[in-house]
């Protein structure tokens, strides 16, 4: 370049460039690699920010008869809660499931009502039309769209008496484990630990059926067995060592594998774990729990 085009200070800088070490292409390299890794970081965010939701969708026809009927029946787990001896028994719905229930309902913007089923009612009643989605836990996967396990309230613990000769999860195999009926720990806990699991109709119902000894172990969330053994009366029991996590938290059925119902559930689901009421709703479910365990304190029965 001709001297003319030089600024007069670029001269004098010249001699300071020339003394400086030789760059390293390695330096550069490494720079450029942590450039790259945080481009993609902030693309894989963006991805995530542009998820799908469920108004971007449409329902399809399989919520059409809902819409004609003017309200959304979804099928849910029912028990009674503890009572008083001689009170009459009502069966409830189970928190999760009436939550669940009502946010789906809210997205299509229809009213919700909660049909209590037994388990041996839940698959005629769906196939047959009686209900238009089915939520019951961690039940058998079919159509529908499951529920995401929850990063602050999927990790579960199993206990014990301090006595029993349980140590580890191998411990397990072929013994009695009381849980609730659609508990999301129940195919880690039959499969990887081979245990032999007595199902109940909530988690309190097991939670009694264990203290009455008709099981070995009991396997709850970890945030439920942590306030249970700060409990005077769970003095004598102990948390199994054992990493215990949900591979999710539930599953939404459809009667058939209609696509875009498939797809709206799956954005509606996903667009609700997002929002942070999933662990809301778990969390709310633990101190229901809680409340329930101290009305069996005080004498109060589970029918």
């Amino acid at each position: 370049m001709p001297d003319v085009l030089v600024p007069a200070w670029l001269n004098e800088l010249r001699p300071l460039r020339e003394t400086l070490p030789a760059r390293r292409p390695g330096r550069w390299l490494g720079i450029t690699t942590l450039l790259l890794a945080v481009l993609l970081a902030g693309l894989g965010l963006a991805r995530r920010e542009e998820a799908i939701r469920p108004d971007q969708l449409s329902p399809g026809p399989h919520f059409e008869q809902a819409r004609v009927r003017g309200r959304l029946i979804i099928g849910v787990r029912a028990y009674p809660r503890p009572a008083l001896p001689g009170m009459p028994v009502v069966a409830e719905p189970d928190p999760f499931d009436a939550a669940l229930a009502q946010a789906l309902g809210d997205y299509l913007g229809l009213p919700v009502e909660t049909l209590g089923l037994a388990p041996e009612r839940r698959e005629a009643a769906l196939r047959e039309g009686r209900v238009d989605l089915l939520v019951a836990g961690a039940a058998a996967a079919g159509s529908g769209a499951a529920i995401p396990p929850s990063k602050r309230q999927g990790e579960g613990a199993l206990i014990v008496l301090r006595g029993l000769d349980i140590h580890d999860g191998e411990g397990l195999r072929g013994r009695s484990l009381c849980l609730a009926e659609g508990s999301p720990y129940r195919r880690p806990l039959a499969e990887r630990h081979g245990a032999r699991l007595r199902e109940y109709p909530s988690a309190v119902h097991a939670i009694a059926a264990f203290m009455a000894g008709e099981c070995l172990a009991l396997a709850e969330a970890r945030s439920l067995v942590d306030w249970l053994l700060q409990q005077p009366d769970w003095r004598f029991y102990r948390r199994l060592p054992v990493e215990l996590r949900a591979p999710l938290s539930g599953h939404v059925r459809l009667a058939d594998g209609e696509p875009q119902a498939q797809a709206w559930l799956a954005a509606a689901i996903g667009d609700w774990q997002r929002r942070g009421r999933l662990d809301e709703v778990l969390a709310q479910r633990t101190g229901e729990l809680a409340f329930d365990v101290l009305k069996l304190d005080q004498g109060l029965i589970c029918h």
